[in-house]
């Protein structure tokens, strides 16, 4: 069992009449030394526990939080198979309203600007999901290797 800085502070050497022992002034000095750090190094061991508990719990909260986000989206994912299936979501087509139709017959320039539009709203919708495979797998990584951290002990 480890000794304590209190059970060092608690020491006490006993001195001899007969012969030279140790100098009393050098030993408590020396003890003042051992038991500073001795008391450094059960803070700082403490201080590692309540960071360690801190980041278990952290992990444990983000875990949680991968997990509901992965169901939902394996939700979400299942739902917009199903009305793909039904025929309710087709392929990206622009949904014109009728105001809007009617402008379009008059010019023509505008046709195009809309398609380009589409376009860009699909590229942004699909660089969305990248950027969101992207984190899930970011945040995934990192929650394994604090795991891993956390299991080293």
């Amino acid at each position: 069992m480890p000794i304590t800085a209190a059970e060092v502070r608690a020491t006490q050497f006993a001195t001899t009449r007969m012969r030279a022992g140790y100098d009393m002034d050098e030993v408590d000095a020396f003890l003042d030394i051992i038991e500073a750090d001795v008391a450094q190094y059960a803070d700082e061991l403490q201080r590692s526990r309540d960071g360690e508990a801190v980041l278990r719990t952290q992990c444990d909260q983000l875990q949680a939080r991968l997990v509901a986000g992965e169901q939902r989206l394996a939700e979400v994912q299942e739902q917009l198979a199903t009305a793909r299936k039904e025929g309710a979501v087709g392929p990206a087509e622009p949904v014109v309203p009728e105001e809007l139709a009617a402008q379009l017959g008059e010019h023509p320039e505008a046709e195009a600007v809309l398609a380009l539009a589409q376009r860009t709203a699909d590229e942004i919708v699909r660089y969305a999901q990248a950027r969101a495979d992207a984190i899930r797998a970011a945040v995934r990584a990192t929650l394994d290797e604090q795991r891993r951290l956390l299991d080293v002990d």
